[in-house]
């Protein structure tokens, strides 16, 4: 197996974002992100890079002692970056009684290093067992769980009759919906104005435009949907991307809303079976 080198992995993760130039490269990402959520946006977009069609992915040993699954022979792997810690000590100023004292002092430092994957398709073995977490025949599935994961983050929802051409909108603590919405409407603004209260506090709302901070909340609608196989009309706010964005930033706090509503999701919706649980680790 070739290896490869951090300095290189992280050439390759910005020549990516530094391409994105459209909407539709937008939404490419956006859509890998909803398969990868428990990746960070760097891995997932690493993951695309060199596996476009992956879906479900593990190292090595661990498809072998976790799911009895066994890389196939001549399988490339997927480099992506983990974090390692090691401790050092370090030697500070203190002041003391009657001048300043060296101190030595032990501190942990963080890296990153390529580690390697496989995606499910390049193994063979045991079957995984079958999850089906969309939502397609029965939309609603998603509402009682999104009105919990409110519910922990102190956030109140208010479904009543809004004015024509008004899905919903949020303030201070506070989400409120049209009632008029079919439940996969419902859903989708309800996820959008998570990520406005969530993402856009008062501070940042003040200095950011109105076109990043609709196309942030869109853009985790869009990951929270799609992962729950939903298609919803995102095209008038993922079109407000322009390169001109800072891409890096908007897509660490896309992505880590995003995925923190579907591991609540998923844990609601997953069976507590033993079987669920082992795949969870891949999914």
């Amino acid at each position: 197996m070739v290896k490869i080198k951090t300095k290189e992995l992280l050439s390759r993760l910005n020549q990516k974002i530094d391409s994105v130039q459209n909407s539709d490269e937008f939404k490419k990402i956006l859509k890998t992100l909803s398969k990868f959520h428990n990746y960070s946006y760097q891995n997932s977009i690493l993951i695309r890079q060199q596996n476009p069609e992956a879906t479900l992915v593990a190292g090595f040993k661990q498809w072998q002692n976790n799911f009895d699954r066994h890389v196939k022979k001549g399988e490339k792997a997927i480099a992506i970056l983990a974090p390692f810690t090691y401790k050092k000590t370090v030697t500070e100023e203190k002041e003391v009684k009657g001048g300043i004292k060296e101190v030595e002092k032990e501190v942990k430092r963080m890296y990153f290093r390529p580690v390697y994957v496989f995606d499910v398709s390049q193994t063979e073995g045991k079957p995984l067992p079958r999850i089906d977490i969309t939502v397609k025949d029965s939309n609603d599935k998603l509402l009682l769980p999104l009105k919990k994961f409110l519910q922990s983050k102190e956030i109140s929802l208010e479904i009543k009759e809004l004015k024509r051409g008004l899905k919903g909108y949020s303030k201070g603590g506070k989400i409120v919906v049209d009632k008029k919405l079919n439940d996969t409407e419902k859903a989708g603004v309800i996820v959008h104005e998570t990520a406005h209260e969530l993402l856009h506090d008062k501070g940042s709302r003040k200095k950011m435009s109105k076109e990043i901070k609709e196309m942030e909340a869109e853009a985790a609608a869009f990951i929270v949907m799609e992962h729950y196989g939903v298609e919803i009309k995102s095209d008038k706010y993922l079109a407000l991307y322009k390169k001109s964005y800072d891409l890096n930033q908007s897509l660490k706090r896309i992505s880590k809303i995003a995925s923190e509503i579907i591991g609540f999701l998923d844990d609601y919706l997953l069976n507590k079976s033993s079987e669920n649980k082992k795949l969870k680790e891949v999914v």
